[in-house]
């Protein structure tokens, strides 16, 4: 009877505990996909996939659940993540992607070649920055929505 007592509460009986649960492995299988087995390319569609689950989330819920996604090390806020020049988005050196990122026909180190290739690359970056920003901008909206909200129920109640 002791025994019974003095055992911990099992996490999974907390509902939010088991939504943080399921919002976290639905993040990881949708950054799984398409990512041609790099760690880098996961961890940036892992962290964009939990932001965006956060956005609909209260504020102190949204915390919780990044927090969690970070203490189990697959999130990297945006502005943390390592960018490597002269590498694919998969964060594979050209000419070594097993995605295909290039066509490696031998001549992907040649100079015409390489000005592309880092025009390319100068232009998926620019093109990441602007998605990460559209992100940004659609966690402010949704922080935004929550306050509005709060707002016209505080207007209601007073008036």
């Amino acid at each position: 009877m002791v025994g019974m007592m003095s055992r911990p509460e099992r996490p999974e009986s907390d509902p939010m505990q088991t939504l943080f649960n399921t919002l976290l492995e639905e993040a990881r299988s949708a950054a799984s996909q398409g990512n041609g087995c790099s760690y880098e390319l996961y961890v940036q569609k892992f962290t964009s996939e939990i932001d965006r689950r956060a956005a609909k989330l209260a504020p102190e819920e949204a915390a919780q659940l990044v927090a969690m996604a970070t203490s189990q090390g697959d999130y990297v806020a945006p502005c943390d993540q390592v960018r490597f020049p002269g590498c694919c988005s998969h964060g594979i050196e050209w000419g070594c992607c097993p995605a295909g990122c290039d066509d490696d026909d031998g001549s992907w180190c040649d100079d015409a070649r390489h000005d592309d290739i880092i025009a390319l690359e100068a232009q998926f970056q620019k093109e990441l920055a602007a998605e990460e920003e559209r992100e940004r901008l659609e966690l402010i909206a949704a922080r935004d929505a929550r306050v509005l909200d709060r707002i016209h129920s505080f207007r209601q109640r007073t008036a």
